[in-house]
This record gives C-alpha cells, structure tokens and sequence, in this order.
C-alpha cells in the first residue's frame, strides 16, 4: 500500500507559520494597547490629583499669578499629554483590529488547506480500499474458478 502524500504539504505548513507569525504579532499588539492604556489611566488619576491639591491649594493660600500661571501651564500640558494619548491608544486599537483581521484571514487559508488534504486524503484511503477489494475479490475468484463450484475440496494425500 502507498503512503498518502499532500502535494501542497509545503504551502499548508507555509500557512500555519503565518498564522502563528499573526498570533505573535496580535499579542504584541494587544499588549501595547494595554500599556498605552494603563498611560492614559495614570495620567487621568494625576490630572485628577493634581486638581484636588490645587483647589485646596489655590483656595487657601495666596498664590501669587506666576505661581497660578505656572500650575494653569502644567495643567495644560497634561491635557495635551491626555490628549495625545487618546489618539495613541485609538491608534493602538485600529492596529490591533487590524492584525486579528490579518489573523482571522490566514486561519481561514490555513484551515481552508487542511480541510482539502482531509479530503485528499479520504479519497486516497478510499481508492486504495476499492484496490485491495479488488484484488482480494480476483483471489478469491481465481480460488473458485480453480476449485469448481465454489466448495474447497481437500483431499489428503498419504
């Protein structure tokens, strides 16, 4: 009996790399949106320290206007910084979706290949089945013709 061989064998082991390449790429890439995010959560929490001292702050004591200048700039600046990485992390999102695209894609090849070797190899079994049937019927037959009437007859021989 023949061995069953997948002649796309080299193109279906090419789709799995990709597929795990994907995957790879997809972790990196939900792990930077968890980076980015946690950013963005730290730098909301400071913003919102750093009102809370300053409304005590600027209430009770006599700032004078550098001072008030200064903190209003800060606060300023954080808010681009919050800004910024707002856009950062909706980039981070859109790259992410992105890759799990490209990932759901090349699962879809990868197993679109496997399902055709499954086949391919069915067929096979299934044909060299029909073959070994074949034979084992033309042995049989050849028995029964040689026999006679299809009862075995032995004789002993002394």
């Amino acid at each position: 009996m023949a061995a069953f061989k997948f002649r796309l064998e080299s193109v279906v082991n090419l789709k799995r790399r990709a597929e795990d390449i994907r995957k790879t790429e997809l972790a990196e890439a939900r792990e930077d949106l968890g980076k980015k995010e946690s950013h963005l959560v730290n730098l909301f929490e400071h913003r919102t320290e750093c009102q809370d001292r300053s409304t005590i702050g600027l209430a009770s004591s006599n700032l004078d206007v550098p001072g008030k200048l200064v903190y209003y700039a800060y606060m300023e600046r954080l808010a681009d910084e919050i800004a910024d990485q707002t856009c950062n992390v909706e980039k981070s999102r859109e790259d992410m979706e992105t890759k799990r695209e490209l990932l759901l894609e090349s699962s879809r090849e990868k197993k679109a290949l496997e399902k055709l070797k499954h086949r391919m190899q069915e067929r096979f079994t299934r044909s060299e089945k029909r073959i070994e049937q074949a034979s084992l019927d033309e042995t049989a037959g050849n028995l029964h013709g040689r026999r006679g009437n299809g009862k075995l007859h032995w004789t002993k021989e002394l």
